[in-house]
């Protein structure tokens, strides 16, 4: 019976034989298992929605409003310019001759004219006292009463123009009014005078008219030197 023989091996081809792998240390995959846990527990404090990783919300409108609905803001309510009113400066520009006096100052009823002879007398024992050096003595009623004039004066100014200007508004009423000028600190005043009046009445109906049309006044007395 005849043997078969083997295929002669074929030229070329690699005798040689990998090597067996070795196994993987023990180690190795404890290191592997611990560095997954690490990462998963990583993972799980990251989860959306924890307080850990909640990022803080801008503050909505409604929020910095104190629960109140945004809207547009309010606009800001301008502060009103103080009203500039009429500077009066009643007490400017006051002779010697002249006082402020209440309203009840003025007589009630226009007091009767002196007569030419009571003036004559009434200088004559004024002129005989100082001649004397004697206080000279009163006035009679009639005498005083002519020589006493009451006034409104309705305002005082630095500038003639504003003086003019309040002149004429009152002669519009129907008052007789006249401007007045004189020197205070060096420095030119104006005033506008109202009057005169000779009874209490002339003198409360000419208050009410100034008053009515948004002018002040201060009641003054004058005395004519004879």
């Amino acid at each position: 019976m005849a043997t078969k023989k083997k295929p002669a091996p074929k030229r070329g081809a690699s005798r040689y034989q990998a090597p067996a792998k070795k196994p993987v240390p023990g180690w190795v995959w404890l290191a592997c298992g611990l560095a997954v846990g690490a990462f998963l527990m990583l993972l799980a404090k990251l989860e959306p929605g924890r307080d850990e990783v909640k990022r803080s919300k801008p503050e909505t409108a409604q929020q910095a409003t104190g629960g109140k609905p945004a809207g547009k803001p309010a606009p800001a309510t301008p502060t009103p310019p103080p009203q500039v009113k009429p500077k009066y400066d009643f007490y400017t520009l006051l002779p010697e001759s002249e006082v402020i006096v209440p309203p009840e100052a003025v007589p009630e009823q226009t007091p009767p004219a002196p007569t030419p002879q009571e003036l004559a007398k009434a200088d004559a024992a004024r002129a005989e006292a100082a001649l004397k050096g004697e206080t000279p003595p009163p006035l009679p009623v009639a005498v005083k009463a002519a020589s006493t004039q009451y006034f409104l004066q309705a305002g005082s100014f630095r500038k003639q123009a504003d003086a003019e200007k309040v002149r004429a508004q009152i002669a519009l009423l129907g008052q007789a009014v006249q401007l007045e000028s004189g020197t205070v600190r060096e420095e030119t005043w104006y005033r506008v005078l109202v009057g005169p009046f000779s009874n209490r009445e002339q003198l409360t109906q000419a208050q009410k008219q100034l008053a009515g049309s948004g002018f002040s006044n201060l009641l003054l007395q004058q005395r004519r030197s004879r």
